[in-house]
Parts: structure tokens; sequence; C-alpha cells
């Protein structure tokens, strides 16, 4: 058995399962002991002026407000040794969206036993929300409480520790200040008028950092190594290999593997290609032999993998020792009519890298059946699977039966009854998905399929939510159980909005905004399984999401689920800031008609580099088994025509390609898929060698 199919067996079941550049690249290596800070240090917490690197003036609908939004109200980190100079972690990301869209500013974090609680004001108004957390790690048990008996909004929030009490102060927007206490932070005392005047932060925090509502809190040496281990980047630092002590005459073997050891403890089997130069192996005399050798991995793939396909889907071929990919069928000319979605293309190549140049193969195109059903495009997002030992694809297509008036869109599959899955020939229709047993019916476009233990699923998108269901793999036109939520968009980052809450009721001052949760994939590493997701609309908003449950549990169960508090990758991620946009500078118009009518000023946006809207992801595996990310996103730098207006950044614009990324998996076992070539390998650490000692 192949190195290969061992790790994908371990990792990929039948179904399958970044660079703040600069200003958020903070470098600081919590389990890297030569640069832990053995004394401690501060945590800055606050809300966000704008969102960093992320270029949110271009998007296609944005709110055309760039500053206190629901998308900037959330919390970040900054961490210094000396509490003057902060640096970001989780590169400019925040490391905490609240539930249900909760606008945070003022926030403040103090202790409470062994733990800790984060309070700050909420959607500025008289309420404050309180958050419980461990280890400044994971926050919990979300809650609102209102300070104010007049309701009137209260600002500029501090909290400390007042013996046995917290002291809780505050500006009211009367002009008057206040303060009310409390020890359990569940009652509070009748707020009184107090003299206070919040401190001024005199420290150097990001550029993006909201410095008048910030907080700072001193850490010990555990608690700094902790949050920086946690959200500081990755990079490889070692490789571990054990040298071998053998007797003359016993037959020896070399690992066929290493394993690259990262900043925060967490390892990677890598490949080795040993070169024995004329060594023998079976035959050493008693000495010490020192063999050379190279970790055999791809750290970067082409760039894009390939051009105008959105929604990528790659699998391994075990048996044939080659990958199929396919993906939504765009073209350079898609945003003029230039026939989006128009049928469903295939590629086989021997690599991930060959699948750049290899031949595309239309597969499935618009045809009547012989009873008269008419199948067409669009054929949205396919999907590749081996499902009841057939090569299928799952994909969107336009279906119209000879008994219906209108033609409507279905999730369809289609089977392959040959062994060449490139020729067209060899492909049927076979039907679309029909309803769940408690008559639910799937998403028309986006479901994805995975077997575990036995057993196989659905992960499906339906109003903006996530559903599982069952199915039997000899009969997958007919899901076994009913279907159940598992999620729901309601996070900052799975929207567009800005000071709109979409998918809460209409926005307000009729702003625009999305809450999305679509495109599935399943990842399964050690105790955990993975649904990946994407979250918010296909422009700079667009990013990987995680939901996770331990292995063993029961995948139905909506409680069995967890939604991680932050995407793995977003633009933050992938884009550098050239020149930052000036976010107050606005042109005073209301339109919004997409790139070139941002809100600002012309002169007053920004520019980027890099690619950005990362998502849609699905994931095989590379030549070690490991897994990689494929997804699609966006290059700044490009531009077609006819994409302007609300086709710019829209599901017709041609600009999305597809891009791979390895993945690692860090010292919690969570995916990490945002490294650069250096960070995952770095050059240095390609060399190997090996000591034998023979006696």
């Amino acid at each position: 058995m192949s190195r290969r199919f061992k790790k994908l067996l371990s990792i990929l079941m039948a179904g399958i399962m970044p660079l703040s550049l600069a200003a958020c690249g903070a470098d600081v290596s919590g389990a890297d002991s030569s640069k832990t800070n053995s004394s401690g240090g501060w945590l800055a917490v606050y809300p966000a002026l704008y969102e960093a690197n992320m270029g949110v003036e271009f998007a296609q609908f944005p709110s055309k407000e760039y500053t206190n939004t629901y998308r900037t109200g959330v919390l970040h980190y900054a961490i210094s040794e000396d509490g003057v100079n902060f640096e970001p972690l989780n590169n400019c990301k925040p490391v905490l969206s609240p539930d249900g869209c909760v606008k945070l500013s003022s926030p403040c974090i103090v202790k409470k036993g062994s733990g800790y609680i984060l309070v700050a004001v909420a959607n500025d108004s008289s309420d404050i929300v309180i958050f419980d957390t461990d280890d400044l790690l994971y926050y919990k048990n979300q809650r609102q409480v209102s300070l104010s008996p007049d309701g009137k909004p209260i600002k500029s929030l501090s909290v400390v520790k007042s013996g046995l009490n917290y002291k809780l102060s505050w500006e009211g927007k009367d002009g008057k200040s206040y303060a009310s206490t409390t020890s359990s932070f569940e009652k509070f005392s009748e707020p009184q008028e107090a003299d206070y005047v919040k401190s001024e932060i005199s420290a150097k925090l990001p550029e993006y950092a909201k410095a008048d509502e910030a907080f700072i809190l001193k850490l010990d040496a555990k608690e700094y190594e902790r949050v920086v281990k946690k959200y500081s980047r990755l990079h490889s630092v070692s490789v571990d290999i054990s040298d071998i002590s053998a007797k003359v005459g016993e037959e020896i073997k070399l690992p066929e593997t290493a394993d690259v050891v990262y900043s925060d403890g967490s390892k990677t089997p890598m490949g080795v290609e040993w070169d024995l130069n004329g060594l023998d192996l079976n035959n050493l005399a008693a000495g010490e032999y020192t063999v050379k050798g190279k970790i055999t991995a791809t750290a970067e793939y082409n760039s894009p993998l390939a051009s105008y396909r959105a929604d990528p889907y790659a699998v391994y071929d075990e048996e044939k020792g080659v990958y199929y990919f396919t993906g939504s069928n765009l073209n350079e000319n898609s945003a003029n009519g230039g026939g989006a979605y128009g049928s469903i293309v295939i590629r086989q190549a021997d690599s991930i890298q060959g699948i750049t140049d290899a031949e595309e193969f239309e597969i499935w195109h618009d045809t009547e059946l012989e009873d008269g059903t008419r199948v067409t495009g669009w054929y949205w997002a396919p999907e590749i699977h081996k499902i009841g030992g057939k090569w299928r694809i799952i994909a969107l297509a336009t279906v119209k039966r000879p008994t219906e008036k209108e033609a409507g869109w279905k999730q369809c599959i289609f089977t392959c009854n040959g062994d060449d899955l490139t020729k067209a020939e060899n492909w049927e229709y076979t039907g679309h998905i029909h309803e769940a047993t408690d008559g639910g019916s799937v998403g028309a476009f986006d479901t994805t399929y995975f077997e575990h233990d036995g057993k196989s699923y659905y992960v499906t998108p339906k109003w903006s939510s996530i559903w599982i269901t069952t199915v039997d793999p000899k009969n997958p036109l007919y899901p076994t159980s009913k279907l159940v939520q598992i999620s729901t968009g309601d996070r900052a980052y799975e929207s567009n909005i800005g000071a709109g809450k979409a998918g809460f009721g209409s926005a307000p001052n009729g702003k625009p905004g999305q809450m999305i949760q679509e495109a599935s994939s399943v990842l399964i590493h050690g105790d955990k399984i993975f649904i990946v997701y994407a979250g918010s609309t296909v422009d700079m908003m667009y990013c990987v999401c995680v939901l996770y449950a331990d292995i063993d549990s029961d995948f139905l169960d909506p409680d069995s689920w967890h939604k991680y508090p932050y995407p793995i990758l977003a633009t933050q991620d992938l884009t550098e800031t050239l020149k930052n946009a000036d976010y107050f500078a606005t042109d005073g118009t209301d339109n919004v008609t997409g790139h070139g009518d941002s809100g600002l000023k012309p002169e007053a946006e920004g520019e980027y580099t890099g690619t950005f809207g990362p998502g849609h992801n699905s994931f095989t595996v590379d030549e070690n088994g490991n897994p990689v990310i494929i997804y699609h996103a966006r290059d700044w730098s490009d531009a077609y025509p006819g994409a302007t207006g609300d086709a710019k950044y829209g599901l017709v614009d041609p600009g999305r390609h597809a891009y791979a990324k390895p993945v690692i998996f860090n010292y919690e076992g969570l995916p990490v898929c945002s490294l650069t070539a250096q960070e995952y390998l770095a050059d240095e650490l390609r060399d190997v060698e090996i000591k034998i000692t023979v006696k």
C-alpha cells in the first residue's frame, strides 16, 4: 500500500474530505522557546477602525460604511513584550465575532477566578455583552445586560477589580459619567453618577485598531505563551529524524518519512529520498555512516492552479494514480454573455501541479433525454465523488421534465459507466437528489458527500444554513434520514453587512447585505471531523470557515457541531496593502454600482496586491498523503471586460481562479491552510541526514 494511500485512508473518506504580508504577520512563536518571553507581556484587545488588508471599498455591494460596522465591531488581539509596541495577531483577523452579529465597542478583560471575563458595549446601546473564557483563546456563555435604566446609549466602558467586586464605569451620551458594581456579572448595582474619564492608550497599536476603545491586559509568562502559540504565524523550525543503530549483518531500512516540526510544536510527516551513494544497507561492516537525503514535498503550487475555474474540486484516484479536477466553467468573456456555467468539464493529471496544463474535456452539455427530459445549464459547482463503487459528479443543473411547465434548478447526479472519466460517452444523467425522509429538500447547489464508519452522508447548504442527511451509496438519489440543520449564518465574517444586519430582518436605511453559508467540504483528521464551508459573498468578504465535531459523535445531532470563531482562510491571509484607503473620505454619493463607485473619493481608495476572497474549497492529498486545500480566489491585478457594475465580483465575473495550498494541523489538531511555501517547509530544512551506527 502506498504512503499516499495510507494517509488518504486516515484523512479523506470516499467523499473527501497566508500573509498578512506586512502589517499583520506577527512572527512570535509561542512554542519556540528562544522567542518566548519568560516574564510575560501585554495583550491589547480592540475593535477595528476598518478591516485591514481587505479592500472592502471595492466589494460588490459595500454598505459604504467602512467604520463602526458589525464587521469591524469584533474582537482583535495584538501582543507586546514591552507594553508599548504591539504587533497584531491572527493575521489581523478577529479572534471573536459574537453570535448574532452583536457589534462590540470598548472591550475590557478582567480576571475572575481561574478564568477571565470579557465585557463590551453592545451595538452602541445601553447594553453590555459578556463572555467567559478559561484561556483567552475561546469565548463562551455570551449574554447581554442593560446597564442604563433609562435606555440611553453608553460609551467608553471600563472595568476594574475593586476588592471582591468589579466596578464598571462609562460615559453616557447625556454627557454624564456613571458607575455600577457587580461580584458575579449576573446582577449589577443601580448606576450612580461618578467622576470618570477613561484612560488614554499611549501604546503603539496597529494602525487599523480603534485605539480610543482599546484595553491592555498584563499577561504572565504562561498566559503570554498560550496566546502567542495560538495566534502567531506558524513556520517550520526543524526536522525530526532518529538515528539508527544496528548489528553487523542486520538489514537496515531507512525511514520513508520524517516529521517536519512547526513553531507551535506540531508535526507533519513528509517523504524523504535518500542518496545511498553506492551504500549497501544489507551488508554494512561495523562503523558509522552518514546518509544524506532530501525532503520531498510540494510547498508551493502553480498560481493559479487553473484559470477561470470557480468552485474547484480535485480528488485523487488511488487505483489509477491520477488526479481528477473539475470546477464551474467560466471564461474571459463570461460577464459579457460568454457562456458561463455552460457545460461540465474535467481534467486528469498525474500530479496536482499537472492540473494546470492538463487537457480539459467537456463531458456533459445541454441534453434532451429519451423521455423528453431536458438537462441544461447552469451547471454549477460540480464535485467528483466515488459513490457506490462508481465515479459520479454532483452538480446543479436546470431540469425540465415533459410534464413540467417550467424548468427548475436541481441538485443532480451524473454517473460514469466506463473506466475513462474524460470520455463524454461514458457519462449519463442519473437524476436529481430527492427529498429526505421528513420531506426536506437538499439545496439546489453545493451539496457534498462523505463516508465514515460505514455510513454515507450528504452535506448541503439551504437558506444560508448548513444541513446534513444520510444516504445509501447504492441508491444516491434518495436520502435515508431526515434533513437536519447543524449551523446557520450568524457571525459577522459570514456576511457582507455594514451597519445593516442581513439575515436578521431588514437592513436599516435600505443598506444591502447578505448572510451566507455554502460550499461545504469534509476533512477528517485524528479525533475530529471538519465541515469546511464558505461564508459571505463572492468578493473580498468570501472566506473559508469551519464546523467541527468529535469523530465518534452523532453527526445528525446539531449539538455535536461547533463553529470555529474565525475563518481559517480569508482575504487578510492572502492580501498585502500597498496603500491604505482613507475610509473617512467619502464621495458623498448613495448609489452603489460596483467597482469605481465605492463610496470613497477615487484618490482615497486603497491599493492592494495578492489574491482575495478565498472560498468554495475541496480537499485532496499530495504526494505524501497530506491534505491540500483547493479553493477559488481572485487576483487584485485582474480586470475583465464587462465585469462592472453589479457583475463586478459577481457570479458571472470570470475572475475566480483555482488555487492550492498545503494543509497542516496545529498543536490543537485544527487545520491550518494559510502558510507560505517557506513557512510550510523552509528551504534550509529540505536537506537532511541520518546517522547509522553498526556494531
